[in-house]
């Protein structure tokens, strides 16, 4: 999620190091698209041998220096659908298969690692995790810990109810209305910055109902708020797992990439990651992860590395 400062975007608690966190681990072997990836591989190699390139990418590289051998260490805090969150004690979500996908085709088991929002580029850097896998926006304040392989684009989209206002296209038009969204994110800085236009303006500034990320639709639905505001996969998920007539309206605002966050002293792992998402995005299976997850939205047509403002 988008922040305009070094704070977290999602509502966090009390900052602790990765050590004070209690700590559920979940190891992942290549199933699903990872399987399918692997049978062609073999395929390729009966019927003359894989690509050089492909046959590297294969097999994990001696001087990645992950936290285990042979296992990618993922960090992640699962409590952001559909990206990732756990459904029936199961870990599920966009980023959980694709780094299980990038893991394989490094040659790599996967393990992911709960850790709190707000402390997963702190493990990074310490080297107790491999890879950030959260949903994180890539910021040129969150550069100074990790560097980021961008992999996905959100940003800011309202949610209305059934008999919501009309007519929200225009930031312009929030002026005098409730919005629900979460402070010190770029959804409730958005907010912010258009009330103070309004106030400019000489109109009445827009009502700012503070909650927690994710439960935008709960003031919405019970009609404390004309509208929501949440990043783009919060927001389609929201839309779809709602029995209230809850939608998406407009189009993105202030987009920026996700990214994928690595030490910065783990450069090899860093351009391995990175080439591996780039396969992943020319044969087509990040697409198809995307759309399963309907956020085809946020994809990407190429990596880059540190494209955050």
């Amino acid at each position: 999620m988008a922040a305009a400062t070094p704070t977290s975007s999602r509502t966090t608690t009390r900052p602790t190091t990765p050590q004070e966190q209690p700590v559920h681990r979940t190891r992942l072997r290549a199933t699903g698209a990872a399987s399918l990836l692997a049978a062609a591989s073999l395929g390729l190699s009966a019927c003359g041998g894989a690509a050089p390139e492909e046959a590297a990418a294969a097999r994990p590289a001696a001087d990645l220096q992950l936290v285990s051998d042979g296992v990618l260490t993922v960090g992640t805090d699962a409590t952001y659908p559909p990206m990732e969150y756990r459904e029936g004690g199961q870990l599920k979500g966009a980023n959980v298969e694709l780094m299980t996908d990038l893991a394989h085709r490094m040659g790599l088991e996967v393990e992911f690692v709960d850790v709190a929002f707000g402390d997963l580029r702190p493990a990074a850097a310490a080297h107790t995790i491999d890879v950030v896998g959260a949903s994180m926006t890539d910021t040129a304040a969150r550069q100074a810990d990790v560097d980021f392989v961008d992999y996905f684009v959100a940003g800011a989209q309202l949610l209305v109810g059934q008999d919501g206002p009309a007519d929200l296209a225009s930031p312009s038009s929030w002026c005098g209305l409730r919005a629900a969204t979460t402070s010190g994110t770029t959804d409730g800085d958005i907010v912010t910055a258009q009330s103070e236009l309004c106030r400019a303006a000489g109109r009445p500034p827009i009502t700012f109902i503070d909650v927690p990320y994710t439960k935008s639709v709960e003031e919405v639905d019970a009609g404390r708020a004309d509208f929501g505001v949440e990043d783009l996969p919060a927001a389609v998920y929201l839309a779809g797992a709602s029995t209230t007539g809850i939608t998406v309206v407009g189009q993105q605002l202030q987009p920026q990439p996700y990214g994928f966050g690595v030490a910065k002293d783990r450069t090899a792992l860093r351009d391995a990651l990175q080439r591996a998402l780039q396969e992943s995005i020319a044969d087509g299976t990040y697409d198809e992860v995307l759309a399963k997850y309907d956020v085809s939205d946020g994809a990407l047509k190429s990596t880059a590395l540190n494209g955050g403002a």
